[in-house]
C-alpha cells in the first residue's frame, strides 16, 4: 500500500497543508541561500538564483555564475517518502554586462516514480535609462509527469489523456535600486495561467509578489509579500556575512491555510566559489517531518567587471581611492606652495601678499589635510587591511605633509636674492641611528641621504626589528647604510 500512500503524501504536500490539494507547481523555492531567507529574496536577486526570483537582478551580477542545489523535503514522514528538489541556474553577463545579463534555470520536484515537474526557462535583465532601475523576464517552459504502476495502468484517465502534460509560461519582473542599502523588487509569475492539466482544465495561477531589501556592508534584511490566487504570504529574512567568508541566514513566512515555517542556513563564500545549506521546519499544517534541508553549490568565472554605482565598495578599494585623492590634493599643494616661494625669492610679487599666501597654504596643510590623515591611518589599523602598501602609502603622505609644514626662514633681502645658494651640507651618516621621536624611515632617509626615498635601504638591513608597516619606536637602534 505504499504508491497509494505516496500519492496522497505528495497532493498533501504540494497543498502545503491539510487543506485539499491545489494546483500544480506551488512554490517550492529555489537554492538554499535564498531559501535561508525565507525566500524573501524577490528585491536582493543578486545572483544567478535571479532567474527564480527576480530576472531583473540578473542586470546586477558582475560576472559569470553557476549555481547548483538539491533539497531533501519533508524528511522523516511516516510513508517514507522520498520527496526532493533539484535547481540549477546560469547567469552570464553580455558584454561586460552593457547588454544585460542572460540566463538560464531549471526547477524539478519529484516523489520518487510517482510523480514529477520540471520548469525549464529561459531568463533576460537589463538596466535601463534610469540608474538602478532593472527591467527582466523569463520565458518557461512548465512539464508534468505521472508514473506508471499497476494503478495507473487500470485508470482510464491515463490510458485515454497519457502521463505527460506540458504547457509554456511567462514572468515579468522589475527591480529599483536607488543607492547601495535600498532597493525595491516586483516579480509578476505565470502571467498566461498555463493550463497543466491531463484530462479537466487545471491551470497554475498567476502570481504577484512585491519586496523590500535594506543592505549594509555585511548585513541584508529582506522581506517578500505575495499573492497567488487567494493566498497571501508574507516573508522576512535576515543574511548575516562574518569574517567575508562565513555567512548565517535566518526567516519566517506567514500566511493563508495555516502556513507557518521558520528557515536558517548558512554559507562559505570564496572568491570563486560558495557552499550553501538551509534547514526549513513547518510550524502547522504537516506533522511527523524533521524538516526540509537544501544544499547549494555555486561557481563563479570570468573576469569581474568594474564596480557598479550600487555596490560597496571593499576596504581595500575605499582606502586606496582615498590615499589616491589625499596625494592627488599635496601635490597640488605642493606646486603652488613651490610656485609662490619661487616668485617671493625672484621678487615678481610683493613680499607680503606672498607671504600671507605661503602662510594660508602652511596653515592648511598642518590643520586640515594632517587631521584627514590621522583620521585616515586610524582607519587603516581599525579595518581588515593590513597591508604594507597602504601603510606605506599613508606613512610617505605624512612625511610630504611634514616637509611641506615645517617652518621655514625668512625670505632673503634683495641683494641675497641674486647671490646664488648655498649648497646645503647633509650631516655625516653614522654607523647605527637612535629613533627620535616623531621620526619615520623616510625623515631619517632625507635627514643623511638628502632623498626620503633611499627609505628602503634603512629598512632592508634593518628588517628583523623593524615592525610591520615600517613603524619605529622611539629609542630604538637603527643600523644605517654606508655609501
Amino acid at each position: 500500500m505504499k504508491r497509494p500512500l505516496r500519492t496522497a503524501a505528495l497532493a498533501f504536500l504540494l497543498a502545503g497543508s491539510a487543506m485539499p490539494a491545489r494546483a500544480a507547481f506551488e512554490q517550492i523555492g529555489a537554492g538554499a541561500r535564498p531559501i535561508g531567507m525565507a525566500s524573501a529574496f524577490t528585491a536582493v536577486a543578486d545572483d544567478a538564483h535571479a532567474v527564480y526570483y527576480n530576472p531583473a537582478g540578473l542586470a546586477q551580477v558582475r560576472r559569470g555564475e553557476m549555481t547548483a542545489g538539491y533539497g531533501k523535503l519533508f524528511a522523516g514522514l511516516k510513508d517514507n517518502s522520498n520527496l526532493g528538489s533539484g535547481f540549477l541556474g546560469i547567469a552570464q553577463p553580455l558584454k561586460s554586462g552593457k547588454l544585460g545579463t542572460l540566463g538560464v534555470g531549471w526547477l524539478s520536484l519529484n516523489l520518487q516514480n510517482a510523480y514529477r515537474e520540471d520548469v525549464i526557462g529561459l531568463s533576460y535583465g537589463k538596466e535601463l535609462w534610469v540608474d538602478g532601475l532593472f527591467l527582466g523576464a523569463t520565458g518557461k517552459i512548465l512539464k508534468r509527469k505521472f508514473g506508471s504502476d499497476i494503478y495507473t495502468a487500470v485508470d482510464p484517465l491515463f490510458a485515454q489523456h497519457g502521463y505527460n502534460t506540458s504547457n509554456v509560461s511567462a514572468d515579468l519582473a522589475m527591480m529599483y535600486r536607488p543607492s547601495a542599502s535600498f532597493s525595491f523588487g516586483l516579480m509578476l509569475k505565470d502571467l498566461n495561467q498555463p493550463n497543466v492539466g491531463l484530462a479537466s482544465e487545471d491551470k497554475v495561477p498567476a502570481e504577484i509578489r512585491g519586496g523590500f531589501a535594506y543592505r549594509q556592508k555585511r548585513l541584508t534584511f529582506d522581506g517578500d509579500i505575495s499573492r497567488k490566487d487567494k493566498d497571501l504570504n508574507v516573508s522576512v529574512g535576515i543574511e548575516r556575512l562574518l569574517l567575508k567568508f562565513v555567512g548565517l541566514r535566518a526567516g519566517v513566512t506567514a500566511g493563508s491555510r495555516q502556513r507557518r515555517e521558520i528557515t536558517a542556513g548558512m554559507s562559505y563564500n570564496g572568491n570563486y566559489f560558495s557552499l550553501d545549506y538551509a534547514f526549513i521546519f513547518p510550524l502547522s499544517g504537516i506533522e511527523s517531518t524533521s524538516g526540509s534541508h537544501r544544499f547549494g553549490l555555486t561557481v563563479r568565472f570570468g573576469r569581474r567587471h568594474s564596480r557598479a554605482r550600487w555596490e560597496f565598495e571593499e576596504d581595500e578599494e575605499v582606502i586606496a581611492r582615498i590615499l589616491e585623492e589625499k596625494a592627488a590634493q599635496i601635490t597640488s599643494m605642493e606646486k603652488e606652495l613651490e610656485d609662490l616661494r619661487d616668485q617671493n625669492r625672484s621678487g615678481k610679487l610683493e613680499n607680503s601678499w606672498v607671504r600671507k599666501q605661503i602662510e594660508r597654504l602652511e596653515g592648511r596643510l598642518k590643520d586640515r589635510e594632517s587631521q584627514d590623515l590621522e583620521e585616515m591611518k586610524l582607519r587603516v589599523n581599525q579595518s581588515n587591511v593590513e597591508t604594507e602598501n597602504m601603510k606605506q602609502k599613508l606613512q610617505e603622505l605624512e612625511d610630504r605633509l611634514r616637509r611641506l609644514s615645517a617652518p621655514r626662514p625668512a625670505a632673503p633681502k634683495a641683494a641675497e636674492v641674486q647671490a646664488p645658494a648655498e649648497e646645503k651640507k647633509l650631516p655625516p651618516v653614522p654607523r647605527t641611528y637612535i629613533v627620535q621621536e616623531g621620526d619615520t624611515l623616510q625623515s631619517i632617509a632625507f635627514k643623511f641621504y638628502g632623498d626620503d626615498a633611499k627609505w628602503s635601504e634603512i629598512y632592508k638591513i634593518n628588517s628583523d626589528r623593524i615592525e610591520r608597516g615600517g613603524t619605529l619606536r622611539t629609542g630604538q637602534i637603527l643600523l644605517m647604510p654606508q655609501y
